[in-house]
């Protein structure tokens, strides 16, 4: 013996069309989320502090050009280990050349900064992120956006322009990584 049971059709449809803009709103996100190249790069710097930096760093790898949010982050990343790590070696030849104590302590200092950043970056921070722990990244990129601050306190002229640049671009990785958490 079968039982009969009256549906409104009304209660069918309800399912459908809730179903429908769950649906709708899960395709919307993922587009977004899928989003790549020039507009991805001119969207997240967008929301930096020095996007002109951001973007001009950024643009500089051509692989950016094809890389989603995380991959962009990473480039970021790996792009900042190796500008830390040309701005260590000049600071290097600073301290080697140095005419005087004062200069040559200033030197040392951001070259122990810069050099430990490297190795910060590098050994943890790319390590954290490939593991998916962009919070961890992230406080290893504020760690060392205080080594390049520390060095611009020492104004040392040859490092200026290295200093402002990075500074200004660990800036904004910080809150490029902070979108991924």
């Amino acid at each position: 013996m079968a039982i009969k049971v009256d549906v409104s059709p009304c209660l069918l449809v309800i399912p459908i069309v809730h179903f429908l803009l769950l649906s709708s709103q899960h395709f919307a996100t993922a587009s977004n989320e899928n989003e790549i190249g020039k507009s991805l790069i001119t969207k997240t710097c967008n929301g930096t502090e020095y996007p002109d930096v951001c973007t001009s760093i950024l643009e500089s790898d051509p692989r950016s050009s094809n890389a989603d949010l995380t991959g962009l982050s990473r480039i970021a990343l790996e792009l900042t280990a190796t500008k830390v790590n040309v701005t260590a070696a000049v600071a290097y030849k600073l301290m080697k050349n140095a005419g005087g104590y004062v200069e040559f302590g200033n030197a040392q200092a951001c070259y122990v900064g810069y050099n430990s950043s490297v190795h910060e970056i590098n050994e943890e921070g790319l390590k954290y992120f490939d593991e998916r722990k962009y919070e961890e990244a992230n406080e290893v990129v504020a760690s060392v956006n205080k080594q390049i601050n520390y060095c611009a306190t020492l104004r040392i002229g040859a490092l200026d322009e290295s200093n402002t640049l990075l500074g200004k671009f660990t800036t904004d990785l910080k809150t490029i990584l902070h979108l991924l958490f």
